[in-house]
């Protein structure tokens, strides 16, 4: 997480969020539930929770708009991004999969490996007694994936990446990192602590020349042993230890490139709190999906009834049918918008779906309601 460009907010609900945190790390203690601050670009804003303890993981993401209003949109804590029925051999980033029941871009990542859209890096940046390995990534005109690795020497262990960042060289600019993901290696004993596998997302702008040399930039928070274990440990500035900045420079693979992004105006029309909204336009590439929804009437457009639509929404995912079997596609990410709402999915159109459905869930208790929207036929 890249704090030096976020601003932290507490949101209203953090309690129940906690609770959800808690539920999905299956029974590891938390010891840290983060909001991970505004990324503050062009009409968008993006909050995400993470988690800390022997795995971190994303619990949920809030959805904001930068102008209009902070509503709390919650990934629905009782189910995970869905495995295919057809498994994936990841081959070499097998390990990766310790994150998967907790990444919304599980399916992603299946889709992207099962058509050999990936590009393994396996480069290593090292200082002191600290390494970073860049293993492999993906990307397309709308998103970057990228898959890493870090490792301390004896004598440390790995608090959490406290800094993930891809540079476009040909500007001399960061790009518009989100939410970050990762966990310690419990597979490898007494080194568990050492090792830490992480997944980081950049979203692009594909207005803007495609990027194509860069340079990923990492630093690791670190804790003396046993420290891991102290509750108070991260709050504590006396406590922490940290890397250098570790730079990995390398090209991204041009056959990135080449995957345009597929746009469907479906005009569907639905009913949230009794206003009337338009599904207006989706974009669809390799990587993500983009639904844009507006509200249908200019005299409803209101701040009032955008922030009361927005937060009726909740448990929004795509379900995608394919040769390869049901996906479901989460939204761990999105925004308020001066018209609406919009939201961004994860992606499997490598698979050449045979259909997609939007999903939505409205209400409460029992009046809990499901909106299915086709988004293909």
């Amino acid at each position: 997480m890249n704090s030096s460009r976020e601003e932290q907010a507490m949101l209203a609900d953090a309690g129940r969020i906690h609770r959800a945190v808690q539920a999905d790390a299956g029974g590891h203690e938390i010891r840290q539930a983060v909001v991970a601050g505004i990324e503050h670009g062009r009409r968008r804003s993006r909050q995400s929770w993470l988690t800390r303890g022997s795995l971190i993981g994303m619990a949920a993401a809030a959805m904001v708009a930068i102008i209009l209003f902070f509503i709390p949109v919650l990934h629905d804590s009782a189910t995970r991004t869905a495995a295919p029925p057809e498994a994936v051999n990841w081959g070499g980033l097998e390990m990766f999969k310790r994150l998967y029941s907790f990444d919304s871009e599980a399916s992603t990542l299946d889709s992207a490996i099962r058509h050999g859209y990936i590009q393994e890096i396996n480069q290593s940046a090292t200082s002191g007694d600290y390494r970073i390995t860049l293993n492999a990534i993906t990307a397309d005109e709308n998103k970057i994936i990228f898959l890493y690795t870090a490792n301390v020497a004896e004598g440390q262990e790995i608090y959490s990446i406290s800094s993930a960042r891809i540079k476009n060289l040909a500007t001399g600019n960061y790009l518009d990192g989100s939410n970050q993901i990762g966990g310690h290696d419990e597979q490898s004993g007494p080194l568990e602590n050492r090792i830490y596998y992480g997944r980081g997302i950049i979203y692009l702008d594909r207005s803007k020349p495609f990027p194509e040399q860069l340079e990923a930039s990492f630093q690791i928070a670190s804790v003396d042993p046993g420290k891991l274990k102290d509750p108070k440990t991260g709050t504590i500035v006396a406590n922490m230890h940290y890397s250098p900045r570790l730079k990995i420079p390398f090209k991204l693979d041009p056959k990135f490139k080449q995957q345009q992004t597929v746009i469907v105006k479906p005009q569907k029309d639905f009913v949230l709190e009794g206003v009337q909204v338009t599904l207006e336009q989706v974009e669809m590439s390799p990587l993500m999906i983009r639904t844009v929804a507006k509200i249908k009437k200019q005299s409803e457009n209101t701040w009032n009834i955008r922030q009361k639509i927005f937060s009726s929404v909740y448990g929004k995912k795509i379900q995608s049918v394919t040769k390869y079997g049901t996906t479901e596609l989460w939204s761990p990410e999105g925004m308020g918008t001066e018209e609406g709402f919009e939201n961004y999915y994860g992606s499997n159109l490598l698979d050449q779906p045979k259909s997609m459905n939007l999903i939505m869930k409205i209400g409460t208790g029992k009046k809990v309601k499901e909106l299915n929207i086709p988004l293909l036929p």
